[in-house]
């Protein structure tokens, strides 16, 4: 019974006449499939079939890129990953620019990063001296000039992984030199 009620709710749901849109939310309202503005929390009427409402999360979210290595100005290898803290700050261009934000961001991110920090005098990772906050900071505003394009903002950048010089070795085994046959 559970099961065909759900059915039923799924086949009528396009349908209803409302949309909701929660307060972490903010909606994207089209008619005709045209984009005519963006609409605040609330219950929303529409007519099925002719309008629609899309849903964008404006809750700050943290992305997080992948484990890179790049190759510094003398020669010594810097293995990184970082979060970036991304608020929407005009959710129609987010979403009907770019489509996959989220995506976007991080590539966008590290890409940026990687970029930067390879050009960065290597003298400016010393943390001691207080020269890694600052590159830090010179590319958060790298990474909002490229962004801002998007409707997009990196609120905070943080590096989670800072290795510098350390050496990758790969280990191959062999499974007759593990033994197993």
């Amino acid at each position: 019974m559970a099961d065909l009620l759900k059915l039923l709710m799924d086949l009528l749901q396009p349908l209803w006449p409302f949309r909701l849109v929660w307060t972490w939310q903010v909606g994207l309202y089209y008619f005709a499939g045209r984009y005519q503005g963006t609409v605040g929390p609330g219950l929303k009427v529409i007519v099925p079939y002719l309008c629609d409402v899309k849903y964008i999360s404006v809750v700050p979210e943290i992305y997080t890129t992948p484990l890179q290595t790049v190759t510094l100005r003398d020669g010594s290898p810097l293995t990184y990953s970082a979060s970036v803290t991304v608020v929407i700050r005009d959710a129609n261009a987010a979403y009907n620019r770019l489509g996959r934000y989220a995506e976007t961001v991080v590539e966008m991110a590290a890409a940026i990063l990687s970029e930067g920090l390879a050009d960065a005098d290597p003298d400016r990772f010393d943390p001691a001296r207080g020269k890694r906050d600052r590159l830090l900071s010179e590319l958060r505003a790298d990474i909002n000039d490229a962004a801002r394009e998007y409707g997009l903002e990196v609120t905070a950048l943080r590096v989670n992984n800072f290795v510098r010089g350390a050496r990758t070795v790969r280990l191959l085994l062999d499974r007759a030199v593990l033994g197993a046959g």
